[in-house]
């Protein structure tokens, strides 16, 4: 299927965190978060802060992961993990409640490596 350009966009991700998928300092091509089933995919985050990593605000690379709890008819996150895929066993994964959820926003979805220094 193909996606109109404008949905597309690529950027440089730097950093150890994703290296099992994602070579440090690779240009990769992300497809813009919408709507629609985030989990298991590797996701682009801007965050206002990680209260777990210590971080101001800024952008990840990571797997997404949620746990969610239906109340009635509605429903929320009970917790979202961002997951590192490395081969570094330092990097842990970013465990944020529904409280802290708030400060941070899927902006898109990765597709691909397009060029890698590796």
């Amino acid at each position: 299927m193909m996606l109109p350009v404008l949905d597309l966009f690529a950027c440089e991700v730097v950093g150890e965190s994703m290296n099992r998928i994602i070579p440090d300092r690779s240009i990769c091509l992300f497809r813009k978060h919408e709507s629609g089933s985030r989990n298991g995919k590797i996701v682009l985050v801007q965050y206002n802060s990680l209260p777990a990593e210590g971080l101001a605000g800024g952008y990840t690379v990571k797997e997404y992961r949620s746990t969610k709890q239906h109340k009635e008819e509605q429903w929320s996150h009970e917790s979202i993990i961002l997951r590192p895929l490395s081969t570094d066993p330092s990097f842990q994964d970013i465990v944020l409640t529904e409280d802290q959820s708030t400060g941070f926003r899927v902006l898109a979805i990765f597709e691909s490596v397009l060029s890698s220094n590796s």
